[in-house]
């Protein structure tokens, strides 16, 4: 009897360990540290193209605030302040109030009435998830099922060095939006990186529809659409 109670703590005590290593060590909510208090101030650089227009670049600054937080059932919910200013010798100017949904299994930025899941907890090197699971705006793929369409956001890196504009970081994540990078019709192409206990320090978007008439057609010749960088100024309040 003795022998098999022996035995018995022994198995338990070799489970728990293997329990305890196949447990990762971080989730990614590290990445996306947030706070009441807390702020991020980002240079802009703006690029619209336009039909008639031609082509105009926009140089500002983006400020995001938290400003206030409810907690409910396990998920807080941060309220997002965002204003905008020419340069460091101009006042700012309100523009929305964003929100961002944090718990243990996602992060949820809800700009205006649309939700996105854009990042998926635990983080993973090759991890995908549907980043318009929460609006219906579907997507250029296919779902895991195959029914629906997805617009499937994948890491692309994780725990790697990242430098912006001279300034280096270490333990980023790069998330990839959409990579669509279609030479007749359009180019979409979205990615943000993440840095542990600083949160979003990059952002690039480039949607752009390309003339499909004509002598034009099939030369990538912009019609409309824009291209934006976003990189982070300074930061505080964490």
């Amino acid at each position: 009897m003795l022998r098999l109670k022996r035995f018995i703590l022994l198995f338990f005590l070799l489970v728990g360990c293997q329990s305890r290593e196949l447990l990762p060590k971080t989730t990614g909510v590290e990445y996306f540290p947030v706070r009441v208090g807390a702020f991020w101030i980002y240079d802009i650089v703006e690029t619209v193209i336009t039909q008639l227009g031609g082509q105009t670049n926009n140089i500002y600054n983006l400020r995001v605030q938290a400003i206030d937080s409810v907690s409910l059932s396990g998920q807080t919910t941060y309220v997002l302040a965002r204003s905008k200013r020419a340069d460091a010798t101009q006042p700012w100017t309100n523009l929305d109030t964003w929100s961002v949904r944090l718990d243990q299994f996602q992060m949820v930025e809800q700009q205006g009435n649309i939700s996105y899941v854009k990042l998926s907890f635990p983080l993973a090197e090759g991890k995908s998830w549907n980043g318009n699971a929460l609006n219906n705006m579907g997507g250029p793929d296919k779902c895991a099922d195959g029914t629906f369409h997805c617009e499937n956001y994948v890491v692309a890196d994780i725990n790697k060095h990242f430098e912006s504009t001279g300034v280096s970081y270490d333990n980023s994540v790069t998330i990839i939006e959409n990579n669509d990078l279609d030479s007749i019709v359009r180019q979409d192409v979205r990615k943000s990186v993440y840095v542990k206990k600083i949160g979003l320090v990059y952002r690039e978007l480039s949607v752009l529809e390309y003339c499909t008439i004509g002598s034009c057609a099939g030369n990538k010749v912009v019609e409309n659409g824009s291209i934006i960088k976003q990189t982070l100024k300074e930061y505080g309040g964490l």
